[in-house]
């Protein structure tokens, strides 16, 4: 019977086949496109590209675009007009970095383009890392921690990100080491592995839990209170290295930042795995009025410390 209702249905879906002619202008208009993420650990730096047409065919090179007028206006009055360095990337020639909590708002002019301008902010964020502990050390090739860190909210809508990362034997260059982002377990309720759900009612008391990289997670179970936070995680054991070196990276990210994520991953599941006749595409969330892309803000607190609960500086490593 199964096989008999399958066959009905194929030869349904081919009685019902339908031609759809669609219209392609032939003066299409190019866009600008941002690409702005920040922080106040960078100086400003954002880039600007053109769209193209679907199935246009143009060399990388040319989608940059060098002749624009870039500039950020702080909400305490700041303003810095950004330089072109190259690869349609614009950067600060004052080392001006963003500050955590302040709005900014970014305009963008460049001939032959429709002007764009978007707003956004690098959230404010109070965190600490409280401590860890040894769980397992019996195994000459992995070791088990247990961390500890907190998390103050504040005023208004809050969402959060957290990793942690192991340095490797080798180093990136002087001063910088290579790091490998690595995976934990955690019984957190208010963790998620991606932003798709993330604000999703029904799950509010019923968070991922298992295996995370990067886990996404909001103030809905601590608004405007502090929240103690634990992770397990299993560090690789480096031959003539007895102690392993750790960063934990607390994160508190832009509404902007988490509904592009979001709406990035949602398209990446229509297009490659949702039935095409049941699922709704999805567009991509943007801010940029005017155009294309995404400027938003977040704020790193980042804690270097040893499997011995020690803290460390990168030139120490990588000298």
């Amino acid at each position: 019977m199964p096989l008999r209702i399958s066959l009905i249905f194929l030869v349904t879906l081919a009685a019902c086949e339908t031609t759809i002619d669609v219209d392609i202008p032939g003066d299409y208009k190019s866009l600008l496109v941002i690409d702005g993420d920040f922080n106040p650990d960078s100086i400003w730096a954002i880039k600007v590209n053109k769209s193209v047409p679907f199935g246009g065919s143009i060399n990388v090179s040319e989608l940059f675009v060098q002749d624009a007028t870039v500039t950020i206006l702080g909400e305490s009055g700041q303003s810095e007009t950004l330089a072109h360095t190259g690869s349609g990337i614009f950067r600060s020639q004052s080392d001006t970095y963003p500050a955590a909590g302040e709005v900014y708002r970014l305009d963008v002019i460049s001939p032959g383009f429709e002007s764009v301008h978007a707003i956004s902010h690098a959230p404010g964020l109070q965190s600490a890392f409280l401590d860890i502990q040894a769980v397992d050390t019996e195994s000459s090739f992995a070791h088990t921690y247990h961390l500890r860190f907190s998390v103050t909210d504040l005023p208004g809508k809050s969402y959060y990100q957290v990793r942690i990362d192991q340095v490797e034997p080798s180093c990136l260059r002087e001063g910088v080491p290579l790091y490998n982002n690595i995976n934990f377990n955690s019984p957190e309720p208010s963790f998620y592995h991606d932003a798709t759900t993330l604000d999703d009612p029904r799950n509010a008391l019923n968070a991922s839990s298992g295996t995370f990289y990067a886990p996404y997670f909001s103030d809905r179970l601590f608004e405007d209170d502090v929240r103690e936070f634990e992770i397990f995680v299993r560090v690789s054991i480096f031959e003539n290295k007895p102690v392993q070196h750790l960063r934990l990276v607390v994160s508190s990210v832009s509404e902007e930042q988490v509904l592009h994520a979001r709406t990035f991953i949602l398209q990446d599941e229509y297009l490659f795995n949702a039935d095409p006749i049941l699922g709704s595409a999805i567009n991509i969330y943007s801010n940029i009025e005017g155009g294309l892309g995404i400027f938003s803000g977040y704020t790193n607190n980042s804690y270097r410390i040893d499997s011995e609960g020690n803290e460390w500086t990168e030139s120490e490593i990588c000298p």
